[in-house]
């Protein structure tokens, strides 16, 4: 009898350890109560937005450093810093004696050629002189006249004009100081519409073209103007890869400053009726995103979601979820499938 039982028991005895060792580990992770933070799946309408910080500066040909013409001393200084200006204001004079000494010395020549051009053109027409003569005299008269009105402008250029409309940004000389050629005088910003230059990743550069609806937000405010995408780089930088976009702002309240960072947001499109979790709730798994959604029983099952759109802590997803379904917020790193949590 020991022989013929003794195969059979020991059969049932490895049989019964067998299924009594996965039975633990199942039971094991089943029984695993993980707190979690819990949120529900929902289907709504979610905005696909680009939001990029930039730098805000005068548009092309919107600033302008002011310039001596010529060494000489400051006699006045017409604005101060804020001043708004009109294009041909007057805003600086040098008091320079050897270009108005230079004006007319060349003025006083080129009247006395005219002069004497004239006086050969009557001698020719009395049979005195030759036609040679008058040529002479006559293109002398000519230079005479052109190195004096050269010398005039040089000289009205002592007059430091505005060579357009805006605000003074600095003001760098003082009534009574000499100065070199080439020192600085003026700053001058049309700051009455501003340029806020971006870096688009190269990924989101297909949503975005010129005349696209923009909104600006300076850095430290919370107004929000009105703006528009101007153009798009047809290429990206090989380092960041991403391209350069222009948005052009209208500032005539003087709310935005050249120089100050800025938020863009620029509405690429809305996408209604999306399955959206919150953006906690994705993690990754592997080389895929994933979420873990917590049954009736509060066991957890990973599902594999492919992310699309981001808003304001909420992403639109593709996946196998349903609106009502709850899924993990918080207290998913070390997750399984399979295991038991407790919401928070």
């Amino acid at each position: 009898m020991r022989s013929r039982l003794g195969p059979v028991c020991l059969a049932l005895l490895v049989a019964c350890g067998t299924s009594g060792g996965d039975s633990s580990e199942s039971t094991s992770l089943s029984h695993t109560r993980v707190p979690v933070g819990v949120a529900s799946v929902v289907r709504d309408t979610i905005r696909d937005e680009l939001v990029l910080t930039g730098r805000l500066g005068p548009k092309p040909g919107g600033s302008a450093l002011l310039t001596a013409p010529a060494a000489g001393v400051i006699s006045s200084v017409n604005v101060q810093v804020g001043a708004r200006v009109k294009r041909g204001a007057e805003l600086v004079t040098l008091d320079v004696p050897e270009l108005a000494a230079d004006a007319r010395q060349k003025e006083a020549a080129a009247a006395q050629a005219e002069r004497e051009a004239a006086r050969q053109q009557r001698l020719l027409n009395d049979g005195v002189t030759s036609q040679r003569a008058v040529e002479e005299a006559a293109a002398a008269a000519g230079q005479a006249t052109s190195a004096a009105e050269a010398s005039k402008a040089l000289l009205a250029r002592t007059r430091v004009r505005a060579p357009l409309s805006g605000r003074v940004q600095a003001v760098r000389a003082r009534r009574g100081e000499r100065v070199d050629a080439g020192a600085p005088l003026v700053d001058l910003i049309d700051a009455d519409t501003l340029d806020l230059h971006l870096a688009v990743p190269s990924g989101r550069l297909a949503g975005v073209h010129a005349g696209q609806p923009a909104t600006v937000v300076q850095e430290g405010d919370t107004t929000s103007y009105p703006a528009r995408i101007l153009v798009v780089a047809p290429g990206v930088d090989s380092l960041t890869n991403a391209g350069d976009v222009v948005v052009r702002v209208a500032n005539r309240d003087g709310g935005l400053l050249a120089g100050a960072g800025a938020t863009a947001r620029v509405l690429i499109g809305l996408e209604s009726q999306a399955l959206i979790v919150p953006d906690s709730a994705v993690v990754l798994a592997g080389d895929s995103s994933a979420v873990f959604v917590v049954g009736a029983d509060s066991i957890v099952h990973q599902r594999t979601v492919l992310p699309r759109v981001h808003q304001g802590g909420r992403v639109a997803v593709q996946g196998q979820l349903e609106p009502g379904d709850k899924v993990v917020t918080t207290g998913a790193f070390g997750l399984q499938d399979g295991m038991r949590v407790v919401a928070k």
